[in-house]
């Protein structure tokens, strides 16, 4: 529908709310969404055309599948993606195809061309075919649309490929042992034991899921690697080898069963300088299942699979090869024997070199948190362990947890640092409270836990270490923040003393010199930019120009938004909306909340489409500071949701905004309103502090007194 309406543009006559000649019908729309989309981390999207292309193309999703699924339409996307890329003449051959198609017989031909064409290219990859069977299901309403979409599959990249997986994965609910992936996850295996690392030539994931683990192993080894990878899901499977091909991987894949372990004796061995994998978690086997040879470390019990599978990891490593792993972070504490005594003898021959426990809620589909387990295959009898505790690292956006370039990074330079120093038994501390070298005697005395929580949380305070000096600052900026307190509270007596009855109220009349306007009168009221004008510029961090939503209007001031900014020239191009200090923004469509000031500092940002800028027309009638309270009283907020057009999302227009009534007195007792409401906000916000500073001094007076560092003089 989008898609539709950004080819209508809006007649000269019909255009409203200083929308620009040009403007089209999806633009309103868009103006009109709701602000809460989360800020996009650099990588997680494609950029510039691949994602206008990707958009257009999810748009045409009910008219291409009809009453097959939404998974059989992603199908046809990733068949597409696959073949653009990596099989270039074979697209080329559909999309001469597509353009002669008139009727809807040839649409379901072409359908059934394009599954073959992707079967064929799996086929010589050495994989079974069954894109067809998806494709043939879609019942296009008219062969335009399908012919759109293979016209439109032309601007589609390696960048689109994961953001298709992952709509892939949404769709059709994979089971627990199917999820893919992270990318965050999947980046930081791949700095851990791939990125400057030399003389990889085989790369092995024996539950490659979606490729993604193989993908970003192969990119930072470099093509000369060899890459192979198994899987028990036929259907993920073929993902996982067009996901290889399309990132240009030289790469062999094939299905295995569940438990790889119980491989047949006259299949060929497989050996790997590196292996990268997230098998399945906590499943388990029956007795009998397991030949007690294959287990070098001890039989896992029966009823979890985890150490079964770091066995056959390293048992699969050439002689001085490394594997990261994705584990549960149960394997590393549990309390079953047969586990317990696994990890004794991993950790006596020193195969564990790093355990790095996550924080819940990575995946998509589950909260379980996990570690990831770095592994040799070499023999370092009572070798260190390095623990890393990021399992407070990154932050939620709608309920998932993402891991921040800079989360990566930290995590990164603690390991790096640690193994660049690294003697085995010696003391080399990496810092940074993120990480901790434990020796054999500190993980025996642990029990051979691997859960880096046991060393590094949750220990005895150490009070004698810091002394009375911190406790005594915490009880300084406790009183300091106190007697100012006390002092804004003085200041807001003495306006409240002076205060007496006056003549006016919910009607006429008003004291003598005070007015009731519209707020249309006396501010200038401007929109934000269109989102024609935004659409197309490019936003990052590393702009120039801070860009203010919605989202950025908290408590009356304007906080956070330095996430997304525009370039000086995109700025000056649209110089009539940029902010001046003393102006106001007010939410224009979406959750209506209390309006901010624009402060010293902020000049020259520029406002979202989603925001008003008011600006006083006379400073000698109206002070700024009066009518941000003004319009922060539910009486005003209420004025304008109910008079806030709903078509889903609440939205006002500048005429029906300016409409707002508008109770002025003489600018003299405006500032000293203003003064008040400013002396009270100060108050709250002291005393919010006052809670943090108290809350800081009980915690670190309790830390000395309960730990004997202090004690009260009694003589």
């Amino acid at each position: 529908m989008l898609t539709w309406l950004d080819a209508r543009r809006i007649p000269t006559n019909r255009l409203i709310d200083n929308e620009p000649s040009g403007t089209t019908y999806g633009d309103r729309v868009r103006r009109r969404m709701p602000d809460n989309e989360p800020p996009i981390a650099v990588g997680d999207l494609p950029s510039g055309g691949h994602r206008r292309h990707l958009h257009e193309l999810l748009a045409l999703a009910d008219a291409v599948r009809g009453s097959a699924a939404m998974a059989d339409y992603l199908a046809l996307l990733l068949t597409l993606n696959f073949l653009c890329v990596a099989e270039r003449d074979r697209w080329v051959s559909l999309h001469e195809l597509a353009m002669r198609i008139g009727v809807a017989k040839q649409a379901k031909d072409l359908l059934r061309h394009i599954g073959h064409a992707g079967d064929e290219a799996l086929r010589r990859r050495g994989v079974p075919p069954g894109l067809q069977n998806s494709l043939v299901r879609l019942t296009p309403s008219a062969v335009e649309d399908l012919r759109q979409v293979v016209r439109l599959s032309a601007g589609l990249g390696r960048e689109t490929y994961k953001q298709l997986l992952g709509r892939y994965e949404e769709q059709v609910a994979l089971r627990s042992g199917e999820f893919f992936t992270p990318s965050a996850l999947t980046r930081l295996i791949s700095d851990l034991v791939v990125s400057g690392a030399a003389g990889i030539r085989r790369i092995y994931d024996p539950y490659a899921r979606g490729g993604e683990l193989l993908v970003a192993a192969a990119g930072a080894a470099g093509p000369e690697a060899e890459v192979r990878g198994e899987s028990p899901s036929m259907e993920t499977l073929r993902y996982a080898t067009m996901n290889l091909a399309v990132h240009g991987a030289n790469a062999s894949l094939e299905v295995r069963t569940v438990k790889p372990w119980q491989t047949s004796p006259n299949r060929p061995v497989v050996r790997a300088d590196l292996i990268v994998t997230n098998p399945p978690f906590n499943m388990g086997s029956t007795v009998g299942e397991r030949p007690p040879a294959t287990w070098p470390y001890g039989e896992p019990p029966a009823g979890n699979d985890n150490f079964a599978w770091l066995q056959h990891v390293l048992q699969k490593l050439e002689d001085g090869g490394r594997a990261a792993m994705v584990m549960p972070q149960s394997a590393g504490k549990s309390d079953n024997p047969a586990e317990r005594d696994i990890r004794r003898k991993l950790v006596s021959d020193g195969v564990v070199e790093c355990v790095i426990a996550l924080p819940g809620g990575l995946f998509a589909a589950t909260d379980v948190p996990v570690s990831v387990w770095l592994l040799r295959k070499q023999i370092l009898p009572d070798a260190p362990v390095l623990f890393v505790d990021a399992r407070e690292q990154g932050t939620k956006v709608r309920g998932q947890r993402l891991l921040t370039s800079d989360d990566l990074d930290a995590i990164v330079t603690v390991y790096r640092r640690w193994h660049d120093g690294d003697v085995p038994g010696g003391g080399h501390e990496p810092g940074a409270g993120l990480g901790v070298q434990a020796s054999f005697a500190d993980i025996r005395a642990h029990d051979f836990s691997l859960n880096p929580a046991d060393y590094l949380a949750d220990d005895l305070p150490d009070g004698a270490a810091e002394g009375l000096s911190p406790i005594t600052e915490a009880f300084e900026r406790l009183a300091e923040t106190q007697a100012r307190a006390n002092e804004v509270a003085r200041a807001v007596d003495a306006y409240v003393a002076v205060l007496a009855p006056g003549t006016g109220g919910s009607s006429p009349p008003l004291p003598g010199g005070w007015t009731r306007t519209m707020l249309a009168e006396v501010c200038d009221i401007q929109a934000g930019p269109s989102y024609s004008h935004l659409r197309d510029e490019r936003r990052s961090p590393d702009g120039a120009v801070p860009v203010v939503r919605p989202r950025h209007l908290r408590d009356g001031h304007i906080a956070g938004s330095d996430e997304e900014k525009v370039s000086v020239e995109f700025a000056a191009s649209h110089k009539r909306y940029l902010l001046a200090p003393g102006d106001i923004l007010c939410i224009r469509s979406g959750a209506l909340v209390p309006p901010a000031l624009v402060r010293d500092g902020q000049d020259g940002w520029l406002p979202h489409h989603n925001l008003f800028r008011l600006r006083a027309r006379r400073a000698d009638i109206l002070d700024p500071l009066y009518l941000l309270g003004f319009l922060s009283q539910p009486y005003a907020l209420d004025w304008v949701r109910n008079r806030s057009v709903s078509t889903g999302v609440p939205f006002i227009s500048a005429r029906s905004f300016g409409e707002l009534p508008v109770v002025l007195p003489p600018i003299s007792v405006q500032r000293r309103v203003a003064a008040l409401l400013h002396d009270l906000d100060l108050q709250i916000s002291l005393h919010r502090r006052l809670v943090t500073a108290a809350t800081e001094a009980r915690a670190l007076l309790t830390k000395g007194l309960m730990t004997g560092a202090l004690t009260f003089d009694t003589a």
